[in-house]
């Protein structure tokens, strides 16, 4: 079952047109509840007369609190005398936690900050003013269905691809009403903004060590004024599930939080002399060292993941699209330059990482519930991504280019990833790229590679997987994909800079072997991210 919800932004005193409105709207689609975010009342007038004694008809329970306004002196007398205003009205409060008759629970935050106010909570709950101490009072909540602020919380646009409207630069949010949704991680989080209406893109929060793979989802959304200039939208009809699937796929275009980057936040620790590990210490040449008894170290969960959205350290500016498995980003410190393929018409790093939403050290190794087979979901959506930078490279450079997509599949790995390089056509179809990899192969004494693909990898064990693309000709026009698997195990000492040192070989980039060698100012990334999203937009599924 769910509950319909109906939700209205600033009414400002226009009680018989709104409700009369509303009470329309309730006949055809009989709404569980309404709930007004922002101001009911604008002053002690003659709508206030006309409630009071029941001339206005309020169709449904209606919940509201107080928004940047004051109430009416003669509302709040009525709330302190009988409670209930009048029949279906009902005031949350301004600082408060409500739970509905069906199981909804409501948090509220009304007003604006008074900065005057350095520490303590309101002493009264009728003023349109809070302090900070009122937002963490509302942390003991530890969860809302609903959340209701007048002020916007800061970062929100962070991620966000929803522009604002035409002459509106910006809307300056509060870290306190940020910190507020972080914690509670609300279903909706609605607001106020007199003049326009912005929905923005479903954010997931950071998952918990209890529940690693659940990703809790906030929708933001901030409601118009009735009758404004504009005509912008004032009203949000919505269902609410009585249950909450946290494991379920994510919506289209849904970001991770907004709120997980802070301005000038420290540098990205590092977890392990190699990101690409989980347990082992590494040499300079990237190879795995045995850790003596004892010095074992527990592998770094979500939020500290190199490659999970939920690490707060993230660069999230380096990410290109977000799909409902899997997500697409520029490489940090990436192989190929802006001026590697610049002559191909790659003007812009295109060494990019397919990355599974899931924290999990292998595609087969993703969990799955009976409803849903999320793995083959991952793999098919890795794929997705894979075939469309292919299309992306091959349309871009005249079909000068194919590419090489490498995956390190690894049983005690930290978070399984696929890496995606450019590689000159000619290259590939001289049968240099799977010669390099078959020579470096032996050189290191690795199992040979064998021609043939794993698919999802189960029952697998490890393995090291190489997909060559070369791209159409005029006998083959979808261009053609050779898959090299070499199968490995404990007894090899796999130096996980394999692939990329193959293809520094072969491109002539030594010099990049170490991603950590060449790392990029955040305003270079930036361009390049840019750049690449520009390209690839006709491409990216995800929009």
């Amino acid at each position: 079952m769910a509950s319909k919800i109906i939700v209205l932004g600033d009414i400002n005193g226009q009680l018989q047109p709104v409700f009369t409105k509303l009470s329309t709207l309730h006949a055809k689609n009989s709404f569980t509840f309404a709930i007004v975010t922002g101001n009911l009342f604008s002053e002690d007038n003659d709508a206030v007369t006309e409630l009071l004694t029941n001339k206005i008809t309020i169709p449904l329970p209606t919940y509201f609190t107080v928004g940047t306004t004051p109430l009416p002196q003669r509302i709040i007398e009525k709330i302190e005398k009988d409670e209930e205003i009048c029949p279906n009205l009902h005031y949350l409060g301004k600082r408060s936690t409500t739970k509905t008759s069906e199981g909804i629970k409501i948090v509220t935050l009304g007003g604006q900050l008074d900065e005057s106010i350095v520490g303590g909570t309101s002493k009264e709950q009728y003023l349109p003013f809070h302090t900070i101490s009122d937002a963490k009072a509302l942390h003991g909540a530890n969860t809302a269905d609903i959340l209701l602020t007048t002020t916007w919380p800061a970062l929100i646009r962070t991620g966000s691809k929803i522009p604002l409207p035409d002459g509106v630069t910006d809307i300056t949010g509060q870290d306190h009403i940020a910190d507020l949704c972080a914690v509670l991680k609300p279903r909706y989080h609605f607001s106020v903004s007199p003049e326009f209406f912005f929905e923005r893109e479903p954010f997931f929060h950071t998952p918990t060590q209890d529940a690693p793979d659940m990703r809790p989802l906030t929708r933001f959304i901030s409601l118009a004024a009735h009758g404004n200039p504009f005509k912008q939208k004032a009203l949000y009809a919505f269902s609410l599930p009585n249950s909450i699937d946290s494991t379920a796929p994510l919506p289209p275009g849904a970001t991770a939080s907004p709120f997980i980057t802070r301005p000038n936040r420290n540098k990205r620790p590092a977890l392990e002399s190699n990101p690409y590990s989980r347990y082992a210490n590494h040499d300079r040449n990237g190879h795995e060292n045995k850790r003596h008894r004892g010095q074992r170290q527990p592998p770094p969960g979500p939020d500290q993941c190199f490659f999970c959205l939920s690490n707060p350290n993230l660069d999230t500016h380096l990410i290109s699209s977000i799909g409902d498995d899997a997500y697409l980003t520029l490489a940090k410190g990436p192989l190929t330059l802006s001026d590697t393929y610049a002559t191909s018409g790659i003007d812009f790093p295109a060494h990019a990482l397919i990355i599974p939403l899931t924290h999990s050290a292998t595609i087969a190794a993703i969990p799955e519930t009976e409803e849903e087979k999320s793995k083959e979901k991952t793999f098919a959506e890795m794929n997705k991504f894979k075939e469309k930078l292919q299309s992306m490279i091959a349309d871009r450079s005249n079909n000068q280019l194919g590419a090489v997509t490498y995956e390190i599949s690894k049983g005690n790995g930290v978070h399984t990833h696929w890496q995606f390089v450019p590689m000159p056509a000619e290259t590939i179809r001289k049968g240099l790229v799977e010669a390099a990899f078959r020579v470096e192969a032996e050189n290191l004494s690795y199992p040979p590679f064998e021609v043939r693909d794993p698919g999802i990898g189960q029952n697998e064990g490890d393995f090291f997987r190489v997909w060559i693309w070369t791209p159409p000709t005029e006998d083959e026009a979808e261009g053609s994909t050779k898959c090299i698997t070499m199968p490995f195990d404990y007894s090899n000492k796999f130096s996980l800079q394999f692939g990329r040192s193959v293809l520094a070989k072969l491109l002539g980039l030594e010099k990049r072997l170490q991603w950590r060698d060449c790392a990029q100012t955040a305003d270079e990334e930036k361009r390049d991210i840019e750049a690449f999203k520009a390209v690839f937009k006709e491409f990216d599924f995800t929009l």
